[in-house]
């Protein structure tokens, strides 16, 4: 349900009343709903075979927490993590909501400048990572001048710390027990999150307490089986992880990273309910032959998080879901939560859903005017709770609203009459050729669907007279009979000259893509310009 304010120009999702008292921490609601179903399994490592109960997951972050307190940390220390998806890391994540210590979760395929980049917001106290990474850990904080302990949270190492210490009690002693801080939830910092990287370096994003509580009501359902293969520096990893204590919901790790075949065949396995993926491993599964082979019965939602996806994706793929349905979420790591969601089995479009209930949202110019709808513009938010800020950045922070309170959030879109939203793109993705607003997402989903093509990303470079010249990034399929001169051709014939690949089209082996699955503009911008310059040396343009 939501309003539309025609003079205020703004949308709002329908009102709800917070469920839990303002000083409710996570840790101590978690706690709370662990208990409710005791022996319900919560976590499965597909890796090892070990299960976790709730009261295993209680014991352990509790026994976490204690723990902590004697590391002499003060209320609001930060606690580093560099790790994938092992069994000890989501108690030690309990344990720091239940202590008051802010947890930075940091991808562990970060090498030493971009882990230092982060702890020199974060400014950790402690860190825990896995061994294979302990010596990344370990240079980027002589890069940042800290001298912060490492623990290996998945192996033992001579001479290191093992998390395994945070789990023993000595004789007699009493367990922890969940306690409040005396300070609003929603100023208390439980998890600093990261930016996604993806144009420029990554900054930390302070999330409250409140905000990790709102992570654990993302989805409109219970489910009992979730997979999602992103770490828990990424906003959809940690969400998920939220969900799982919070709902007694089994969530299902492993350590290896996203394929196709190993989706399915966890799928299949665990007889998982729900999937959470971004655009690029659907690309991936529907170009894999073992797709049509895969027994996907058991899955009721798909939920889609982390970028554009075109409507031919989700046709397609919501065509391999015999039970279930394909839902596409807008969302972003500042609001900690889900902005908009599609509904089940809703026709086919290009939508990002319907706002969720104590957002408001607006449409607004460059010049900071509110738009009418189906009038594109920068999405401008307010949540029902305000982040925290980036880590040691004032003036990100600063910049990160107007003069209102409105969350700016970087993205271009529009809103229909009957309340739909819509993402074009990335505001600093935008291609301007010849005073032309361009939007890559239109051109990929146009060059994605061509036969051959395994992956696109479209990007702008700079030209000294026309603005940006769009060049068009591709993966292409193995014994493919494609070439770059093709697929100008196409673009060409199919739209208007403004919306041209007048940089050109190149072949890649692989596009450079963050952990999570998202491609690093930033990266391919860089590529694409120097072989744009490399054809005009050769007097091929």
């Amino acid at each position: 349900m939501f309003s539309y304010d025609r003079e205020s120009k703004i949308l709002s999702g329908i009102e709800l009343e917070p469920f839990y008292h303002h000083n409710v921490t996570a840790g101590q609601l978690l706690i709370h709903y662990l208990q409710r179903d005791p022996t319900k399994i919560i976590q499965s490592c597909y890796d090892t075979g070990v299960n976790i109960t709730a009261a295993e997951m209680e014991q352990l972050g509790l026994r976490v927490a204690k723990n902590i307190l004697k590391e002499n940390l003060k209320l609001g220390d930060v606690i580093g993590l560099v790790a994938k998806n092992t069994t000890y890391v989501a108690p030690l994540v309990l344990g720091c909501l239940l202590t008051g210590n802010p947890i930075s979760t940091l991808d562990p395929t970060f090498d030493p400048n971009e882990i230092a980049n982060i702890f020199r917001q974060t400014l950790p106290k402690l860190v825990f990572c896995d061994h294979d990474n302990w010596e990344n850990v370990i240079e980027a904080l002589k890069m940042c001048k800290n001298d912060a302990e490492v623990i290996t949270i998945d192996e033992k190492m001579t001479g290191v710390r093992f998390i395994g210490e945070f789990f023993e009690l000595l004789p007699g002693e009493r367990p922890f027990f969940p306690r409040s801080f005396g300070i609003e939830a929603f100023r208390l910092c439980g998890v600093i999150l990261c930016s996604s990287g993806t144009t420029a370096l990554s900054k930390g994003t302070m999330l409250s307490h409140s905000q990790c509580i709102l992570m654990s009501r993302a989805f409109p359902i219970h489910y009992p089986t979730g997979i999602c293969f992103s770490s828990l520096y990424w906003l959809s990893g940690f969400t998920v992880l939220m969900q799982s204590l919070c709902g007694n919901i089994r969530r299902i790790i492993t350590r290896r990273p996203f394929s196709p075949l190993l989706m399915i065949h966890l799928i299949e396995q665990y007889k998982a309910s729900v999937l959470l993926t971004p655009p690029s491993q659907i690309a991936m599964l529907l170009q894999s032959p073992f797709l049509k082979l895969a027994d996907l019965s058991s899955v009721r939602l798909h939920v889609v998080a982390g970028g554009f996806i075109d409507e031919s994706m989700r046709k397609s793929m919501q065509g391999h879901l015999l039970y279930g349905a394909l839902l596409v979420t807008y969302g972003m790591t500042e609001v900690a939560s889900i902005i908009s969601i599609t509904a089940p089995l809703q026709k086919f479009s290009n939508s990002s859903g319907k706002i969720n209930p104590n957002f408001k949202l607006k449409i607004v110019d460059d010049d900071g005017n509110s738009l009418d709808p189906n009038n594109v513009g920068e999405i401008y938010l307010k949540a029902p709770y305000r982040f925290l800020g980036y880590a040691n950045n004032v003036e990100d922070t600063k910049n990160a609203f107007d003069s209102d309170g409105w969350l700016k959030t970087g993205d271009l879109g529009y809103i229909t009459e009957d309340g739909e939203i819509f993402v074009v793109d990335r505001k600093k993705d935008m291609i301007k050729y010849m005073n032309y607003q361009v939007a890559p997402s239109e051109i990929e989903a146009f060059v994605n669907a061509m036969d051959g093509v395994q992956q696109v990303t479209v990007v702008g470079i700079p030209d000294m007279l026309r603005g940006d010249l769009a060049v068009a990034i591709v993966v292409k399929e193995k014994d493919a009979d494609l070439t770059e001169q093709d697929i100008i051709d196409e673009v060409a014939k199919n739209f208007p000259l403004f919306k041209r690949l007048h940089g050109g089209a190149f072949f890649v082996n692989e596009l450079p893509m963050t952990p999570s699955g998202k491609i690093k503009k930033r990266i391919v911008r860089e590529m694409a310009a120097r072989m744009y310059k490399s054809q005009e040396i050769n007097g091929n343009y």
